[in-house]
């Protein structure tokens, strides 16, 4: 007689679930979430029996002496635990069951009368539902040991078959008239939304063996399960106006009407498509961009929102503008809870985040789905979302469950702020992500005010046509539908206005700065790196004191710190001005774009043009009335040679005086930056930002030799950048780990997590922002992960030798990590920490890192 076969355990480590009931459990999951995109299934023409038994026969595998030996209550059970040891099930069996079940499904399937070719990729994608995949093999895959019944009695091939059959009645399912391939979205759709049925459908507060497991009763688990994951569709109130969508709460009665960019850009993105709108800083692409994604969920066609952004501290405020935006479309859902990449950090309810099997750690399954439903990654299966574009992206490298997230954004409005700020490596990732995106049936909205025809081109193709680029206007918006070219949209430019540009050196700008603060004024200082930032903040602290307000915001601040930080001065700064008074705020880049400050002097170093544009997009960004200062003006720092010079020095003279920023942008675009602004008085805004990107990145050859040398290594680099992210997208050989950044960045200085702490043992903690965490046992705590990534800081990993992980820390941080004990000084004490002198905590320096050398990261 064939016993029944386990799934799950207890927590006594006895048999739990069975295999079958598992298995019809995920598939009626699978169903429910199929049915929420019903209009994907039309497109893509799969029928809702074909998911929900696909997607059961995931663990098909599991039907093997590889799994089964691993529970020795079973074993005990059966009479198979003599039979087991005898024939060294541990050893010979293969415990892989999602290798176990890619061989079988395919072989299945082709007995059921599937396409070879469909048996061949569906069976590769089932067996591969934890994240590794195996490459597909028209002869069948083999797992690397082998399936045999070794005595034991059990014909396990006719067993596995029963069960698949049983699974295809359950579900009413004719699985011999499926037809997918290699190419097909449709098949990285199915994966996705087989693992994230076997995340919920492995959750014992919906499915235990204590639950039953009559058919109706399991149908009405997977539903309540959906429910309250927040995985159900928003309902969308309709009839919203353009006020009502965007008006300030504050002041509901000032009428907030359309731009011409916001109307043209709602009367265009009407169906799922690419869609790029360029425009000036601060005139309200973010508007039009949500504007037309509300009125494709009105009409059903998209499932929901993800903006991407550049960096967290842009996350950090889009998602406030995203959280307001929902609550007055979607009043019904928790929004505030579902909105950021972060925004788990601060939930308090384990329900809104649960983890996947219930409150033990047995399984990978548990693991894997409790990093989704309890991290920032569950902004991209939520319906609406705000994150770093690296959570996207990470849905086109070869990384595990890269299907999860083309899953997740399948059918969404995905708005992609400020392509212009990536390099090759990262930009190549993009336009796959774009590419890969529109075949989801997605409507991607492409917003940046710094878009060269170039880089146009290569994101929507030649969508302009024969207009030549110097006839084209500005703003403008171009794209595709269905995969063809529509013509460009020509949009009014708004009122011009004129930015004093001025050069001078540090300590002159310096002076300009703290008299204009004295005087009432805003002033935003922005650096390349952090030390120089930390630098340039103790000099202000050193010559004026704190007579006025003195800030500074970088990315090596922990979590918590560091939104303190930009509450204040995001406020201070803010379009209302809450408390707005003289002050200065030293920052690096994480404000320079889809940030709304306004400041009433900038003073930058320099940097290539199209970003110095972006931080003058935070200069007089909002009409005050009065301010202290006569006019808009930016300071762009001097550097140690004047530009005659710099046209004369050999290699290493120019990059020793570009400094630190040369390390951090391509020396020769710095260069030929500087050239278009040093003769610069004043600039009109919008009307030159074109001639002005132009002029820096015009191909030409009449550049001094050192220049040429300087250019040719730049493409040399962006050449291997652009191989590199060819070669991390072939997603068939998945070796990459799930890492936001890791995977999305080429970082020549790698970085590790320091976890900032006042004490810690191997049962507890206590971290810098006076929060606790307990160890103890194998359960999951939110509060514990919570705790750790508020008080963690990325820094470069130069400076540390190998350093050993905390285990208590490792199992809810990945990768490189240290932990570091902060002392009443502020000293930090790490393990492994070797670098030239103190590695030190500041509340307002955030983590200084003794001598700092010039490769920092932002």
């Amino acid at each position: 007689m064939t016993p029944a076969f386990w799934a799950k355990t207890v927590g006594d480590d006895q048999p739990g679930i069975s295999v079958h009931d598992h298995m019809v459990n995920v598939g009626l999951v699978a169903l429910c979430l199929a049915h929420v995109g019903e209009e994907l299934l039309r497109h893509f023409e799969i029928e809702l029996p074909q998911v929900g038994a696909l997607a059961a026969l995931h663990d098909l595998g599991k039907i093997s002496p590889g799994f089964q030996r691993k529970c020795a209550a079973w074993l005990k059970a059966n009479h198979l635990s003599d039979i087991a040891r005898r024939c060294a099930w541990d050893r010979d069996m293969e415990s892989d069951h999602g290798q176990v079940t890619h061989a079988a499904v395919q072989t299945f399937l082709v007995e059921q009368g599937a396409n070879r070719r469909a048996a061949k990729y569906l069976s590769a994608i089932l067996g591969g539902h934890h994240g590794r995949l195996h490459w597909p093999s028209d002869r069948g895959f083999q797992p690397t040991k082998a399936i045999s019944e070794q005595h034991s009695g059990i014909d396990w091939a006719k067993a596995r078959n029963d069960a698949a059959l049983a699974i295809c009645d359950t579900f009413h399912a004719d699985l011999a008239r499926f037809t997918i391939d290699a190419d097909s979205p449709a098949l990285w759709w199915l994966a996705g939304l087989t693992s994230v049925a076997d995340w919920i459908g492995s959750d014992e507060r919906f499915f235990s063996p204590e639950h039953g497991t009559a058919a109706t009763d399991t149908a009405e688990n997977a539903k309540k399960a959906i429910q309250t994951i927040g995985l159900v569709p928003p309902k969308i109130k309709t009839g919203l106006s353009f006020h009502d969508l965007f008006h300030d709460p504050q002041v509901p009665s000032v009428p907030f009407t359309p731009n011409d960019m916001q109307l043209r850009a709602m009367s265009t993105i009407t169906t799922p498509g690419v869609y790029v709108v360029e425009g000036p800083m601060g005139t309200g692409k973010t508007e039009a961009a949500l504007g037309a994604a509300y009125n494709l969920l009105v009409e059903n066609k998209a499932s929901g929102v993800y903006f991407a952004l550049p960096t967290q501290a842009t996350s950090n405020r889009m998602h406030l503008r995203m959280a307001e935006f929902v609550r007055r479309i979607a009043p019904d859902i928790a929004a505030s809870r579902l909105i950021h990449g972060n925004s788990w950090l601060m939930d308090h309810e384990v329900g809104v985040a649960p983890a996947a099997s219930g409150t033990t750690v047995q399984t990978e399954d548990a693991r894997v789905g409790r990093d989704w439903f309890a991290s920032a990654k569950r902004a991209l299966l939520a319906p609406f979302g705000v994150g770093t574009v690296d959570q996207a992206l990470l849905a086109v490298v070869a990384a595990k469950h890269f299907f999860v997230r083309r899953y997740a954004l399948a059918g969404k409005v995905v708005i992609l702020d400020e392509v212009h700020s990536y390099d090759l490596y990262t930009g190549t990732l993009i336009d796959k992500l774009i590419l890969t995106l529109e075949q989801l049936q997605c409507t991607v909205i492409v917003l940046s005010a710094t878009l060269t025809g170039k880089r146009r081109h290569q994101v929507v193709g030649h969508a302009t046509g024969t207009v030549p680029e110097a006839d084209l206007s500005y703003p403008l918006i171009t794209g595709r539908r269905a995969g063809e070219a529509f013509a460009p949209v020509s949009v009014a430019p708004p009122p011009e206005r004129d930015v004093e540009v001025v050069f001078q050196a540090s300590d002159e700008a310096a002076r300009h700065a703290t008299a204009l603060a004295e005087a009432g004024g805003c002033v935003l200082w922005i650096c390349n790196t952090v030390a120089s930032a930390q630098n340039r903040y103790q000099q202000f602290l050193a010559t004026a004191g704190r007579s006025f307000p003195l800030g500074l915001l970088h990315s090596r601040f922990p979590f918590w710190r560091r939104e303190e930080l930009e509450n204040e001065w995001m406020e201070r700064f803010g379009k209302t001005g809450s408390g707005r008074r003289g002050s200065i705020l030293v920052s690096t880049q994480i404000v320079e774009q889809s940030v709304d400050l306004d400041a009433d002097l900038l003073v930058t170093e320099l940097a290539p043009t199209d970003m110095l544009l972006q931080r003058i997009g935070r200069l007089w960004r909002h009409d005050r009335g009065h301010r202290p200062s006569s006019a808009a003006r930016v300071i762009i720092l001097e550097e140690a040679a004047s530009f005659a010079e710099l046209r004369h020095m050999g290699k290493a003279a120019i990059l020793n005086t570009l400094g630190s920023k040369a390390y951090v942008y391509d020396p020769y675009v710095l260069l030929r930056s500087l050239e278009t602004w040093k003769d610069q008085r004043h600039i009109v805004l919008p009307t030159q930002i074109r001639s002005l990107i132009d002029a820096t990145y015009e191909e030409r050859d009449d550049e001094p030799e050192t220049w040429l040398e300087l250019l040719c290594e730049g493409f040399g680099k962006a050449t291997a950048y652009k191989q590199r992210a060819l070669q991390s997208s072939n997603i068939w050989t998945v070796a990459l780990e799930d890492d936001e950044g890791v995977q999305t960045r080429l970082n020549e200085v790698p970085t590790l997590s320091l976890v900032l702490c006042r004490n810690i043992s191997k049962s507890e903690a206590a971290f810098l922002d006076d929060t606790r965490a307990d160890f103890r046992g194998d359960a999951f705590r939110l509060a514990a992960a919570q705790a750790i990534h508020r008080n963690v800081v990325r820094v470069p990993a130069r400076s540390f030798r190998q350093t050993a992980e905390h285990p208590g820390i490792a199992r809810y941080l990945r990768g490189n990590q240290c932990v570091g004990l902060v002392e009443a000084d502020g000293t930090i004490k790490a393990e492994g920490w070797e670098g030239d002198g103190l590695l030190h905590w500041s509340a307002d320096l955030g983590i200084v890192m003794g001598n700092t050398c010039a490769k920092e990261q932002i």
